[in-house]
């Protein structure tokens, strides 16, 4: 699924000059939402404005987006064997922190009361709250449930003999676009390796040189990442995420992310995923250093050894 992403690219421009993609239908859904009269109704009282937000976190799924992101952080640490436990544990214990699901809430919660737009935000609850929506939001939240890696790599492998429809590639090209999935995975990714750094530049001058030398294997690792290679993984976790939806059920999904209010819910949540990013880095270094420091405490005792006979 290397080319994946090129692929979607050239059925994107090729639909659209063909028409199979049924662009003049899209362009229509938008220009009716655009035209729909959108008066800006009266500011909404602080408590009402928060109970929204909440709610609209919660029936989006948007937690399910946010979980997404660190479990993909994680899996390349696990999916590397040359990263030893030790490792691999202060590793994803710095994710663990840094990008904690309350974290991450928190942040976009912040981000969705600033930015404020109640004709968008309903918009956004009305679907949402649609029997699409739901199913949207519960496929969503199984792909965040632990022990599917192994059920999601069976099912990949049943595409090598029996591959998606190039339609079925567009709307999934176009699903991460819209959600900016691959793009939020690439900043987080990027602002881990960074904070992994900075925490071992204050580490290297030290006793702990070799502590850390681990580490820079883990490195090496999240800076073979470059964008096209994460949007790839991110395009094929997206094939199994979405399997139970239709094309025409992903067509309404995608029609709703690029409408005024999609547009407008997951740039603000876009916005606040960016503003904990930024934060990370530093929390990041000071977590790894942390932990590095404190490995001798942490680490279960080593078996004491049978006495030497005389």
């Amino acid at each position: 699924m290397t080319g994946l992403r090129r692929a979607a690219l050239f059925l994107i421009a090729a639909l659209l000059v063909l028409g199979f993609a049924d662009a003049g239908a899209a362009a229509s859904a938008q220009a009716q939402d655009k035209g729909r009269g959108r008066d800006k109704a009266s500011p909404a009282p602080p408590d009402d404005k928060g109970a929204r937000v909440d709610e609209a976190m919660r029936v989006s799924g948007i937690r399910s987006h946010l979980a997404l992101v660190r479990i993909r952080m994680k899996q390349i640490l696990d999916e590397d064997a040359r990263i030893d436990s030790d490792a691999r544990r202060w590793l994803a214990q710095t994710l663990d922190v840094a990008f904690s699901p309350e974290a991450f809430a928190q942040s976009i919660r912040q981000a969705l009361l600033d930015g404020y737009d109640g004709d968008s935000l309903s918009r956004v609850l009305v679907w949402y709250r649609s029997a699409l929506g739901r199913k949207i939001a519960r496929l969503e939240q199984a792909a965040t449930e632990p022990g599917i890696a192994q059920a999601r790599k069976v099912y990949l492998a049943s595409l090598e003999n029996k591959q998606p429809s190039d339609y079925r590639l567009v709307l999934i090209f176009s699903l991460d676009e819209a959600s900016r999935a691959s793009e939020g995975t690439f900043a987080a990714e990027k602002a881990a390796v960074n904070g992994w750094n900075r925490g071992i530049e204050q580490i290297l001058s030290g006793q702990e040189r070799q502590e850390v030398a681990q580490t820079q294997v883990a490195l090496d690792v999240f800076r073979a990442q470059i964008r096209d290679m994460v949007s790839d993984d991110v395009l094929r976790e997206m094939l199994y995420t979405y399997r139970e939806a239709s094309d025409v059920e992903l067509r309404a999904y995608v029609e709703f992310l690029e409408s005024d209010a999609g547009k407008w819910f997951f740039k603000t949540v876009y916005q606040g995923q960016q503003a904990l990013v930024e934060r990370a880095v530093d929390k990041v270094a000071d977590d790894f250093v942390a932990t590095v420091l404190t490995k001798r405490i942490t680490r279960p005792p080593a078996p004491s050894t049978a006495p030497t006979r005389r």
